[in-house]
């Protein structure tokens, strides 16, 4: 299920006629850029949504990521998005003026989605083996408006070091951050995503890389519950030195709150509905049930996922 960006944009020109839930109204889902975790479990979502509600055009916009799904959500040009759990967090908080000069407090989370990994691979010629090492190099930190950014600057941060440290620093779509590192125009890139992620696989066929560890002790230090433990595990790419230790995000599903409850309790309703198609989306989603929904919520629930989750035995705060 693939969208183009400008008949995105159109429907999310049009949500204000006719109203979400009557027939021929728009239901819009930020997701991501293609090559990245987003774009496939958004479209998945889009496609639950039709199905699930057939007198409504649901689609799923292509956008640089979690910020630019918040900002879209926040002002009312999409229904849903997907956002990271700290970006989510820095939106409904306000904590980057830049980005958010008022708190985005009508935030709402839907469901956790599935578990995204911090990856750092360098070129192994690269002589960089721990973050600090990363201090003069020059890197991608993934493409403008996504979350993969902000966990950029967090991780760097409790290791010391900021984005001035580098040679340089770009921000790519993961199609062109694989051309860059192979063109040796950087040394090293920072994505935030689903394990064994295509790209990556392709480029660590393709070129001598190795991961650098995100050690748990620096996760520890950052003091945020966004930020997890993981590990990015053996055989997950072709590169020696697997596993390694790293930081897991995970992924959510939201809205704002004033969106209504018939349309939430539909989303859910379409993609627990037919799961295996929609765990079909992604490998990473396999271990996606209801059990999941709520690991990470970073800001409050919509009233109408909290009732739609106790119904089903799932045990959830406000």
């Amino acid at each position: 299920m693939r969208f183009s960006r400008r008949a995105a944009l159109l429907a999310a020109g049009s949500l204000a006629t006719p109203a979400v839930g009557q027939s021929g109204g728009f239901v819009t889902v930020g997701g991501g850029p293609p090559g990245g975790s987003f774009f496939p479990v958004g479209a998945a979502v889009a496609q639950a949504i039709g199905q699930a509600m057939p007198g409504v055009r649901a689609q799923m916009q292509q956008t640089g990521g979690s910020f630019e799904n918040i900002q879209l959500v926040g002002r009312g040009r999409a229904e849903f998005g997907l956002a990271v759990a700290d970006a989510l967090a820095i939106g409904f908080h306000g904590r980057d003026p830049q980005r958010f000069p008022r708190a985005l407090t009508g935030l709402r989370v839907v469901a956790s989605m599935l578990p995204l990994h911090a990856h750092i691979l360098v070129r192994a010629d690269s002589g960089v083996r721990r973050i600090e090492d990363l201090r003069g190099k020059r890197i991608t930190a993934g493409a403008a408006g996504g979350g993969t950014e902000g966990n950029a600057r967090a991780i760097f941060a409790a290791a010391g070091l900021s984005f001035a440290d580098f040679g340089r620093v770009e921000f790519l779509s993961p199609s062109e951050t694989v051309d860059a590192i192979r063109d040796r125009r950087i040394d090293g890139i920072f994505s935030t995503t689903n394990i064994g992620a295509s790209v990556l696989r392709d480029l660590a066929g393709s070129i001598p890389v190795v991961a650098v560890p995100v050690p748990h002790a620096l996760i520890a230090r950052m003091n945020d519950t966004a930020y997890g433990p993981g590990e990015i595990p053996a055989g997950a790419y072709p590169i020696v030195g697997l596993p390694v230790e790293t930081a897991e995000i995970w992924v959510q599903l939201f809205c704002d709150e004033r969106l209504p409850a018939a349309t939430v309790t539909a989303s859910l309703e379409g993609i627990f509905g037919n799961l295996t198609q929609f765990r079909a989306a992604l490998p990473q989603l396999n271990d996606f049930d209801l059990a999941t929904t709520t690991r990470g919520w970073p800001i409050p629930g919509h009233p109408a996922a909290i009732a739609f989750l106790r119904a089903r035995g799932v045990a959830v705060g406000t």
